[in-house]
């Protein structure tokens, strides 16, 4: 089993987890019936099964009273994360910049 470097672990999920579930004291169930997001969604984002996409990243941020773009910034700089530590190489091998 491949163990992913220590940047991949902190999935937006697992930060949603550890540091707005727990630190409210808050199940899945409850966020979910409160933000009408599926409770299956919720869960699949925790264990980093699937991303937040701006719906939910636009529910969570009202129900926390923050601004969503929190949440859409998260997943986005996981995502740019995960394609430089496992894509970068090919992706520079095939791309030609643009010459000045």
């Amino acid at each position: 089993m491949k163990i992913p470097p220590p940047i991949l672990r902190a999935t937006p999920g697992r930060i949603l987890k550890e540091e707005f579930l727990d630190g409210f004291g808050l199940s899945q169930a409850e966020l979910s019936e409160r933000t009408g997001i599926p409770r299956s969604t919720l869960n699949e984002i925790i264990k980093g099964k699937r991303p937040i996409h701006a719906e939910t990243a636009f529910a969570l941020g009202t129900f926390f009273g923050m601004n969503p773009q929190f949440w859409a910034n998260l997943q986005s700089q996981y995502d740019l994360h995960r394609v430089e530590l496992e894509k970068a190489t090919e992706i520079r091998a095939r791309v030609r910049p643009l010459s000045k």
